[in-house]
């Protein structure tokens, strides 16, 4: 009776969300070219919508605080040629279902035709025409530049800004001082904190730990609620593992240091985690065994360690001699 009442309860929240009209929200209309059947599943925040398609159309209603990136999936692998934006507007997209063959994978594949009916799209297509118009020509690094400079400068609290940017930083195009100028125009509050966190880590290499830099001391609980503190392994050599429950080559590592634990007896290791649920951080303490101090900063790659260690992906390590001086970073 209990499972009946629950998939009941289920089939109505699903029929709520898709069909109702929300005031004060937003209301997607997608048509799907391309044969599609079956749920189609919206995603954004923290929230995955599902809805059925019918006649290749189906229509998500909701609510954003700010314009916010989204994409679709399926039930299945799935991937779009590119992310959008939802905001609190009736918005019309066209997009075109098919199937791709990536290594032994069959992907559900969608590609975005058409968008409609917000500022962002607007301010996207705007600066996708220019780069047709003018990627080609010999002043383009100038030219880039004044186009970012003029966007963000107009639009600094968008998400669209920051993402934008990120992307550019990823290729050679502008140089370090230009992206520099253009971050600084951005409102780093408004801007979701993964961006920030890369642009940082991209922008500023200046600001992360070197080689030859005195550590930077925490302290954090271990698997006991015990406080451990790093200036403990002063007049040591200290080998700091950062890795995550959740992150398979972090725990692929750990026989190696294992072995490396055991020969060589002055050496000190100390697990950092960025597990955010610390049960499963516990388990995997349980299973892995580890014959080290271990401790944990549910803060994750967004907190404050992360940052000032210039922490941007994991498996990463830090081995500190008896100086507290770094003298290797991201060993293999």
């Amino acid at each position: 009776m209990k499972k009946t009442t629950f998939f009941l309860t289920l089939t109505i929240i699903i029929f709520f969300s898709c069909n109702t009209n929300k005031e004060d929200g937003f209301e997607l209309n997608v048509k799907i070219n391309g044969n599609y059947t079956g749920y189609l599943y919206l995603n954004y925040n923290e929230i995955k919508d599902s809805c059925l398609v019918k006649d290749g159309k189906v229509k998500f209603t909701g609510s954003v605080s700010s314009p916010t990136m989204a994409n679709y999936s399926t039930n299945n692998i799935s991937a779009s040629d590119k992310n959008f934006y939802l905001e609190n507007e009736k918005i019309n997209t066209e997009i075109t279902y098919s199937k791709k063959q990536i290594r032994e994978y069959n992907i559900d594949w969608f590609t975005i035709d058409k968008i409609s009916g917000t500022k962002t799209s607007l301010i996207e297509k705007d600066f996708e025409d220019f780069k047709k118009q003018s990627s080609s020509n010999k002043n383009w690094q100038n030219e880039l530049y004044e186009k970012l400079n003029k966007l963000i400068s107009q639009n600094p609290n968008h998400r669209y800004s920051g993402d934008l940017l990120s992307e550019i930083s990823n290729d050679t195009i502008l140089n370090i001082e230009q992206l520099k100028k253009l971050y600084s125009s951005l409102n780093i509050k408004h801007q979701d904190s993964n961006i920030v966190k890369s642009l940082k880590y991209k922008i500023f290499p200046e600001q992360r730990l070197k080689i030859g830099d005195k550590i930077i001391d925490f302290e954090l609980p271990d698997n006991k609620n015990k406080l451990i503190k790093t200036e403990k392994y002063r007049n040591k050599i200290l080998f700091i593992d950062f890795w995550a429950s959740w992150c398979v080559p972090c725990r692929k590592q750990f026989p190696k240091l294992k072995k490396i634990s055991t020969e060589y007896k002055d050496l000190n290791i100390l697990g950092v985690s960025f597990d955010k649920n610390e049960k499963l951080w516990l388990k995997a303490l349980e299973k892995e065994n580890t014959n080290w101090e271990n401790v944990i900063d549910t803060s994750s790659l967004l907190g404050i360690i992360a940052e000032k260690y210039g922490i941007n992906y994991i498996p990463y390590n830090v081995l500190v001699n008896e100086k507290a001086e770094v003298i290797a970073i991201d060993l293999e």
